[in-house]
């Protein structure tokens, strides 16, 4: 047998005799995963439970949960007074229509169902809901109108149907309120399941635990139910809402095709009657000259001169058509900037304002102008006005244009691409138009926009 390294050899001569790996740690005292303990009981886990308990009472500790029962409870005694209410006037009023009398009372009849409906909605935002009212036509004179209004006999049908759709869903989501302390404290001392034995009492009060933390999830579950159904009778028909969305737009979409077409002849016309036709002026001009170059060049010179003063009048009106396209200084300089220079040209005194403080997203600041620039341009063209001003100012959440003129007036908005091309940027970006022009002037136009689209609507018109 060959010999060991002399390294091992070593190592084995100074291990110790009977050396063995230490014995692992003992358990915790509260036993090991699963709460085993040394003599195999299993020990209550204190931690999870309490976190359990406080994940299933909390409820009963929030605003919201004690909103959505006062809503629910509320709710019943506002039902049950309604309908009293609305059957006592309502009666009363059908019950005095042989002498007349009952005529009086049908306005207050209606004032009154819409003071109880806008209660009803006000009462949602207990538990954060909100009802967008919908629209409906104003009381007049004695109210009659009212009676052919169908917005008006739906508010009366809730109202009628609230006293049994409040009760219902009232006791309902409040039930577990009253029957949790009923089976903990008065069902086992009044001779109920006490008696079955110390089982029974213990199976009840587990009950009742659970049934306490489930009340504020059911009573809040409800009251949105209750709320959603109020919603529908009450609020805005969404779809109902959504269709009409659509119609406006399909109409806005006309409107700037329209509006586009009538934009594309207007070019087409000013660049045939007036840029093409210089053109062709110039290149006469310069023939002429080319013909008279060598035997008369007085007459060369005159027919260069004007070829030159057609080329820059030329250059002129392609500024003003490219501006009308899109003007690169508004992007540059801003609103005020732009108009400017829209007026700075024009044949009469024109004064621009603009707030200084005025801050516009881009679609916007382009619908402003060009409402400005097609308003002015119907101004110098039709109006006969010896001045004129152009407003621009911040209005709560909108900008407001207001062009204004001392010419002749009688615009008629329903004629004129110019009103039709302003009337359709201005519903693009959902403004409203408005026009004042008398027989004689003066005449204003008002425009008002939101300064800031939202994203889904936002598009260059």
């Amino acid at each position: 047998m060959s010999p060991l390294p002399s390294g091992e050899a070593t190592e084995r001569e100074t291990r110790p005799v009977n050396a063995f790996p230490p014995p692992p740690p003992p358990p915790p005292a509260g036993g090991g995963v699963g709460g085993g303990s040394r003599d195999g009981s299993t020990d209550w886990d204190w931690d999870r439970a309490q976190a359990f308990a406080r994940h299933w009472y909390q409820p009963l500790l929030e605003r919201e949960s004690w909103m959505a029962a006062a809503y629910l409870f509320v709710g019943i005694l506002s039902a049950v007074g309604a309908f009293i209410a609305m059957n006592v006037v309502g009666w009363t009023a059908i019950g005095l229509l042989f002498i007349g009398v009952g005529l009086f009372l049908v306005r207050p009849f209606f004032a009154m169902v819409e003071a109880l409906a806008r209660m009803e909605r006000a009462m949602a935002r207990w538990i954060e809901v909100e009802i967008e009212p919908r629209p409906i036509a104003p009381l007049t004179g004695l109210g009659l109108k009212a009676v052919a209004d169908p917005e008006r006999w739906r508010q009366v049908g809730y109202l009628a149907l609230n006293i049994v759709l409040a009760t219902t869903l009232g006791n309902l989501g409040l039930a577990a309120y009253g029957v949790a302390p009923q089976v903990a404290f008065v069902d086992p001392f009044s001779g109920g399941w006490l008696g079955l034995g110390p089982v029974a009492w213990v199976a009840g009060l587990g009950f009742a635990a659970v049934l306490l933390g489930a009340a504020p999830r059911i009573a809040m579950f409800v009251a949105g139910l209750k709320a959603q159904i109020a919603g529908w009778f009450l609020g805005v028909d969404r779809l109902a809402e959504a269709e009409g969305r659509v119609s406006e737009l399909s109409t806005q979409r006309q409107d700037i095709l329209d509006a586009v077409a009538s934009e594309r002849r207007r070019i087409e016309r000013n660049l045939h009657d007036g840029v093409q036709q210089q053109l062709v002026a110039i290149g006469l001009d310069l023939g002429m000259a080319e013909h008279h170059l060598q035997a008369d060049p007085a007459r060369a010179r005159e027919l260069i001169v004007s070829a030159r003063e057609k080329v820059q009048g030329s250059i002129g009106e392609l500024r003003q058509l490219g501006r009308g396209l899109h003007p690169a200084i508004l992007a540059d300089r801003g609103v005020d900037a732009a108009l400017s220079a829209v007026v700075a040209g024009s044949s009469i005194p024109i004064s621009v304002h603009v707030d200084p403080e005025l801050d516009l997203s881009t679609d916007v600041a382009e619908t402003v102008y060009f409402v400005a620039n097609e308003a002015i341009a119907n101004v110098l063209k039709h109006a006969r006005a010896r001045v004129a001003s152009v407003h621009v100012a911040k209005v709560a959440a909108n900008v407001r244009v207001t062009i204004h003129d001392d010419g002749d007036g009688g615009v008629d908005p329903a004629k004129g691409t110019g009103i039709a091309g302003i009337r359709a940027r201005v519903r693009a970006v959902d403004g409203t138009f408005s026009i004042t022009s008398p027989s004689g002037g003066p005449t204003t136009l008002v425009v008002e926009i939101p300064r800031h689209l939202p994203d889904r609507e936002r598009g260059r018109s």
